[in-house]
């Protein structure tokens, strides 16, 4: 492993939000540099890629309390502008997210009966208000302070505004648990996965969407990739790596394989802040001028799905 020194001098980073830790994986504490990676508020941090289990994923990195601070704010889910962190516009795209969201929903009612299910991560709640419609009984857990509120005052959904082990819910209370963009944020995986497991019944599935670090898009991209975002994604699984943890922690995999979302043209455009700054506003009002530009497809951008069985 390169010395914590070598690889501390890769940050551009207050010190003491640092931290460095061995692989979530395999515990290994044993790593390849792979890339140095700005953020767009100026910060560095270090991508690694365990020897042992090839793992790639951010060390040192920030601290996760504070990187929650991150989360907890609108601007994450409702930026507009070429310097902040987190989605574009996640409430006027709320349409593009729906229609993702019924799919995975078909995909969890193939392979158990409506329930009870939780949204890890819910953010505004548009996936519980689609599961609601079709008979879910839902609860959200959301660290966004503003995410949680609109889903509780405006959709009129139950939400929970904190982490999940904080919201303490009961033993085998859910036959379904999704998890969309969220592992790769979360400092330790498998105590996240543990509490899943625990929460579910046996039988009970969970979804989880992230990106996957064995994608083309990865492979041609390298640290230009989309999902390259050291300063908000900690980790980024292949469907090895995440099959490997699933299993230690209780669970039979159905299912890893690659995975978009659904899309249109001005939300791509409305991305280009990621690529060409300074440009960020000037892409989304040509995105909400050219015709057609709100007809969505599916697109691909290097992401994976795992659906899991509790045991």
């Amino acid at each position: 492993m390169p010395p914590s020194a070598q690889l501390h001098a890769f940050a551009k980073a207050p010190a003491d939000v640092l931290e460095d830790i061995p692989c979530a994986v395999c515990g290994a504490d044993d790593v390849e540099f792979l890339h140095a990676k700005a953020t767009p508020e100026g910060e560095v941090f270090p991508i690694v890629q365990c020897r042992k289990c090839r793992l790639v994923y951010v060390s040192p990195r920030r601290r996760q309390e504070t990187l929650n601070e991150v989360y907890r704010t609108s601007v994450y889910f409702q930026t507009g502008n070429d310097k902040a962190s987190g989605y574009s516009d996640y409430m006027g795209d709320r349409e593009l997210h729906a229609i993702f969201f019924r799919q995975q929903l078909a995909t969890i009612e193939g392979q158990v009966k409506v329930g009870r299910l939780l949204d890890v991560g819910c953010a505004t709640g548009f996936l519980l208000d689609e599961a609601r419609k079709r008979g879910w009984e839902t609860e959200g857990v959301e660290l966004s302070e503003f995410a949680s509120a609109y889903a509780r005052k405006e959709l009129k959904l139950s939400v929970f505004n904190g982490t999940l082990r904080e919201a303490k819910y009961p033993d085998g209370h859910f036959d379904a648990v999704v998890m969309d963009d969220v592992i790769e944020h979360v400092g330790d995986p498998e105590i996240e996965m543990k509490e899943v497991h625990r929460i579910l019944r046996p039988g009970g599935v969970v979804i989880l969407h992230t990106p996957n670090a064995d994608s083309p898009w990865y492979a041609v991209m390298g640290k230009h990739w989309i999902h390259l975002k050291p300063g908000q994604h900690l980790y980024f699984f292949s469907p090895r790596t995440l099959t490997t943890l699933m299993k230690r922690v209780g669970f039979d995999v159905l299912h890893a394989r690659a995975r978009g979302k659904t899309t249109d043209i001005a939300y791509i455009l409305g991305r280009g802040k990621d690529y060409v700054h300074g440009l960020g506003a000037a892409l989304q009002r040509l995105g909400r001028a050219l015709p057609g530009a709100h007809i969505p497809f599916p697109f691909r951008s290097g992401e994976m799905e795992m659906f899991a069985v509790r045991k």
